[in-house]
């Protein structure tokens, strides 16, 4: 019996190779794969170019308010440039006053003194307090208008007076 053990396990492990071998007759499966690209193409990035300076203009009388259109020779002007049917957000930062060393100069904007216009298109107004979405033009270029109104004193000093207009401007992502 002691060498029929040897025996028999060897016939055991025989049939076992075998039917392991018998369930897939000896093949192995080739794996299926498949592939894709990963791609991305990033956005011309927005250029941006002073045009014009808002100017209240050198003969400004104390105690009579200075209105500037958005559509006058005399309102800001920004060109800007970037990627053709692609919406940007335009943000204002606005000054309430101009300075002239120690002296201040009160300017307001209303809710109609900022505008912006592509090619070809009408003005369309904006509240320079809110941002605002815009969709670039077939040329991918945009103007931004900007009025106010300077509101001196009765007392005004004179002198020259200044401020910073800043214009934020990023693509939305629409």
């Amino acid at each position: 019996m002691k060498r029929l053990t040897p025996v028999i396990i060897l016939v055991f492990v025989l049939l076992s190779i075998n039917v392991a071998y018998s369930q897939n007759d000896g093949i192995v499966p080739k794996p299926i794969t498949a592939t894709i690209i990963a791609k991305g193409t990033v956005l011309s990035p927005i250029s941006v170019s002073t045009t014009r300076d808002l100017d209240f203009g050198e003969d400004i009388l104390p105690g009579i308010d200075r209105v500037i259109d958005k559509n006058s020779n005399s309102a800001g002007k920004f060109t800007i440039m970037g990627q053709p049917g692609k919406e940007i957000s335009i943000t204002m930062s606005l000054p309430v006053e101009l300075i002239s060393g120690e002296e201040i100069l009160p300017i307001t904007f209303s809710a109609t003194d900022a505008g912006y216009k592509i090619p070809s298109g009408s003005m369309v107004d904006f509240d320079p307090f809110n941002p605002v979405n815009a969709v670039f033009g077939s040329d991918g270029s945009m103007e931004i208008y900007l009025g106010g109104t300077a509101k001196p004193y009765y007392s005004q000093a004179a002198g020259m007076y200044d401020g910073t207009v800043t214009v934020v401007f990023y693509y939305t992502g629409n």
